[in-house]
């Protein structure tokens, strides 16, 4: 009984030992086997770049007190602080970042340092984007965008005043003529300009025609058609108020969707097609003679049927 008792007190000893090295040991071994640091770049971006000042910081750093600290950087650079530092990359490359605590706990990350292209001088200078000619009440769309560009002034030549202050616009000219339309933004010294010629709407004759039947659509498609291949390369207004004709008459504003069939064999979306007429057949040597239009409905029309010849003036 005597030996029985010994026992029982030794290991009841034991046990209790053991019991208050678990309790110091296991919160110690707790928190540092959940280390972990974050990077965070300073332009925000989210690239890590040449020459950037990058932020390491340890997760959680009040746990840690007094613990000893190195960052190794993974180019042969260490930093001894306890746990936040900022560094530089000189050159690119990929890195693996070590950071160590009491020389004992370890974790490591990969990282890539990259080198961004330097933006060059002329990418910088705004533009204007939009078309060159228009009409008298159509929805023309002007766009500019631009490296450190955030603040826009349009001015479209008709109000004598700013009308618009966003990258993408839409404006209604409601007179024709010849306007410069000028763009004023924070990285510019002086506005950028950029002309387009507005054409009034259709006369009020060609309003008022009234297409009642197939064959006078066709006529009239053949007529507009021919007007295109008659007009001289430097003679737009008769080229942009016959397309357009065709446009609004007949393709319910969906002219991208038509089809021009040429004597039966070739194809051409109809702008394609009439650029064509205007300036690489309609002129020169040759000349195009439209000698029949077919087309199976004169409203949301999708395929033209043209028979063309080309004779020696």
């Amino acid at each position: 009984m005597r030996f029985n008792r010994k026992v029982i007190v030794i290991v009841l000893g034991v046990a209790v030992v053991l019991a208050l090295i678990l309790a110091i040991w296991m919160p110690y071994n707790t928190t540092i086997s959940n280390m972990d640091f974050s990077v965070d770049d300073s332009n925000g971006n989210y690239h890590f770049e040449v020459n950037e000042k990058l932020n390491f910081a340890l997760n959680d750093s009040l746990d840690y007190g007094d613990r000893d600290m190195i960052w190794y950087m993974g180019n042969g650079d260490t930093i001894k602080r306890v746990s936040n530092v900022f560094y530089k990359y000189k050159e690119k490359g990929k890195y693996m970042v070590t950071l160590s605590v009491d020389d004992k706990y370890k974790i490591s990350k990969y990282i890539e340092v990259i080198s961004l292209p330097k933006k060059k001088a002329k990418d910088s200078i705004a533009r204007i984007y939009g078309a060159d000619v228009g009409y008298v009440g159509e929805e023309l769309v002007f766009s500019s965008y631009g490296p450190g560009i955030d603040s826009w002034y349009w001015e479209f030549g008709e109000t004598g005043t700013v009308d618009a202050y966003e990258g993408q616009v839409v404006y209604i000219y409601k007179t024709p003529g010849m306007y410069n339309v000028k763009l004023k933004t924070n990285t510019s010294k002086y506005p950028v300009a950029h002309r387009i010629q507005i054409l009034p709407l259709f006369e009020a004759i060609e309003e008022a025609e009234q297409l009642d039947s197939l064959s006078m659509a066709q006529e009239d498609i053949k007529k507009r058609l021919q007007t295109i291949a008659d007009a001289s390369i430097g003679n737009n207004r008769d080229y942009y108020r016959s397309l357009r004709h065709i446009e609004n008459q007949y393709t319910c504003n969906d002219a991208d969707e038509v089809i021009v069939v040429i004597n039966g064999a070739r194809y051409n979306d109809l702008y394609s097609y009439c650029q064509g007429l205007h300036h690489l057949e309609g002129k020169g040597e040759k000349t195009v003679i439209i000698s029949e239009v077919a087309i199976d409905t004169f409203k949301c029309l999708k395929k033209i049927k043209v028979t063309q010849s080309l004779i020696n003036p």
